[in-house]
């Protein structure tokens, strides 16, 4: 392949030479000496097949060797490169009754106003979907078919004003087409600013907002520069990931075409093997498809009906309708519609309908439906809707709906997440309890979510007393309800494993059941008393596991028979006190 490459750019540096000659009336023969001296070149030719001994006149000053033989020869000798060498030929005969199924054009893109070659021009025939771009010299050579009736070349380049040429002739031409620079395009910050294609990979990312609950003047600046760092760290990271699916999956040719072509074409129907390898060529990434089916990898601008592929979907655009993959879809923009893959679903922009995967669902910016993943579900915006995952949700404003999954997280929540963790940031509820209660001297507790429903982690601690055991550990759930101005009640439930000396670690010798009530008493923002009583049961594999005898500081008041050393399980009413320490809220 390297050698092809260096073959290549040497065989094409012969025909973009520039050259300067001038001759009147002199044998072409001579002539071609007279350029091949100037193009360090020789010509390979039959003096049979062409007539060098005829007289012409030529005036060249500054053109490429390309342009010089299409002046001289005017199409009907054809001419191509190997190495040193240019070789000409007659061009075959046309048979009156034979029409080719194709012709070439062939030219230069020209900036008229400068003169300058205008290399990575797109040129395409909208019907056909016949393209190609202008290599670094401005040299383009685009095949047509004859049978068409009507045929438009489209022309486009970055910064410069598109050309639309309808083509009259149906034979082999040198066709060089000129461009005009854009010079209508904003220069400052203070021009009109001219509408962007929203459905492209190269979009703006807008962070989605959220009403902060109330907090004092120096929360807020202080809120607000940290969501600043946030945000700006997350757009870096969404341009950065926008940018390498552009360069994974789009040819250098798909890449130059999305550049310069800000047309949208559609078709109802397109098949592909790779990204760049199908029915839309090199034109696939700005093509919308009614329905479109991709063996391997498919490419395009957007899917207004129906998407399958084997192994990935990638879109640049909108996706309206079905689209389902083996491995992942990826969409540049906005998704309506029904969307599932094996793996991976990463949806850029706005997301309403259902998304599924077996492992992750990503949304970019705000999500409305159903999102339902065996590994985690991400919304980087606003979710009104249902995120239901095997491990984890993550969404940044909850509107409306509820998250499901064994970890939840979210900046701000309207409503109640459910499950085994979860952080609502903002607006959450989570409290750092130490306290003591009538079965453990020491006790600690973190409670995370939101009021109206919390997880509880729980510790307790005894010493290494004789009579007690050494401690508590346990999870739970709980619901906070304000009853006034710093004042609230909660309602716990927690289960809790008792720990003794000399356990086994696959033994669980007791277990705790505790449903418990107290009120709370906020002073300040982040201090708080709080006490009451709870309702206790423990079931034990051993007797007389406590020594009812000893009084305790706190004593509890038996459920039932006053336990003795032959009961096993057994419940009382006792209390706790402590300290919390808690969010804004």
């Amino acid at each position: 392949m390297i050698l092809l490459a260096s073959v290549t750019g040497m065989s094409q540096n012969v025909l973009e030479k520039k050259i300067s000659i001038r001759v009147t009336n002199q044998p072409l023969d001579e002539v071609l000496k007279k350029i091949e001296n100037l193009g360090n070149f020789s010509f390979s030719y039959s003096p049979d097949a062409i007539d060098v001994k005829r007289n012409i006149s030529l005036q060249a000053n500054n053109l490429t060797i390309r342009e010089i033989l299409n002046d001289i020869f005017k199409s009907k000798v054809n001419f191509k490169e190997r190495r040193k060498y240019i070789i000409l030929q007659n061009a075959p005969p046309e048979k009156e009754d034979a029409v080719p199924e194709n012709f070439n054009l062939n030219g230069y893109i020209i900036d008229q106003k400068t003169g300058e070659k205008l290399a990575n021009a797109s040129i395409y025939e909208s019907v056909t979907l016949a393209s190609t771009i202008s290599n670094q010299f401005g040299y383009y050579k685009i095949k047509l078919p004859t049978s068409k009736t009507s045929l438009r070349l489209e022309v486009r380049k970055e910064d410069y004003i598109a050309r639309s040429i309808t083509v009259a002739n149906r034979k082999d031409t040198y066709f060089p087409i000129g461009m005009n620079p854009d010079t209508l395009k904003p220069i400052s910050s203070i021009s009109p600013k001219i509408p962007q294609r929203s459905d492209s990979l190269h979009q703006r990312l807008t962070i989605p907002q959220y009403k902060s609950p109330v907090m004092d003047s120096l929360a807020i600046e202080e809120a607000r520069i940290t969501d600043a760092r946030r945000y700006e760290n997350l757009r870096k990271t969404y341009l950065t990931l926008q940018s390498e699916v552009q360069n994974a999956f789009a040819s250098a040719r798909q890449a130059i075409n999305i550049k310069n072509i800000s047309d949208t074409l559609y078709r109802p129907f397109q098949a592909s093997i790779l990204p760049f390898l199908g029915t839309n060529h090199h034109l696939s990434g700005n093509v919308v498809n009614n329905v479109s089916l991709n063996f391997f990898a498919g490419y395009s601008l957007g899917v207004s009906a129906f998407e399958l592929g084997a192994f990935l979907n990638v879109v640049r655009g909108n996706v309206t309708g079905f689209q389902l993959a083996g491995i992942g879809n990826i969409v540049g923009n906005d998704v309506t519609g029904f969307q599932y893959a094996n793996m991976l679903n990463l949806t850029l922009g706005n997301f309403t309908g259902f998304q599924g995967s077996q492992m992750l669902n990503y949304t970019g910016q705000n999500f409305r439906g159903f999102q339902l993943a065996g590994v985690g579900n991400v919304v980087v915006g606003t979710l009104n809707g249902y995120q239901l995952s095997g491990v984890y949700n993550y969404a940044h404003t909850v509107d409306s709906g509820h998250q499901i999954g064994l970890i939840n997280y979210a900046n701000y929540s309207k409503t109640v997440p459910f499950g085994i963790f979860s952080y609502v940031r903002r607006n959450g509820y989570r409290r750092y309890e130490f306290g003591s209660n009538e079965f453990d001297y020491f006790s600690f507790s973190f409670k995370t979510g939101v009021s109206r429903f919390y997880n509880i982690f729980s510790l307790g601690f005894s010493g290494l007393s004789n009579d007690k055991s050494i401690g508590t550990l346990g999870y739970g759930f709980g619901t906070a309800q304000r009853l006034g101005k710093n004042w609230m009640i909660n309602a716990d439930l927690t289960a809790n494993v008792v720990l003794v000396k000399n356990q086994n670690i696959d033994e669980i010798p007791a277990g705790l059941f505790r449903f418990s009530t107290s009120i709370e008493k906020k002073f300040g923002q982040r201090f708080a008393l709080f006490a009451g009583p709870s309702i206790n049961l423990l079931s034990s594999n051993y007797t007389g596991f406590v020594n009812t005898e000893k009084s305790n500081v706190i004593s509890p008041i038996w459920l039932g028979k006053k336990p003795d050393s032959q009961t096993k399980n057994y419940g009382w009413i006792g209390f706790q006190a402590g300290i919390r320490f808690c969010n804004w809220n």
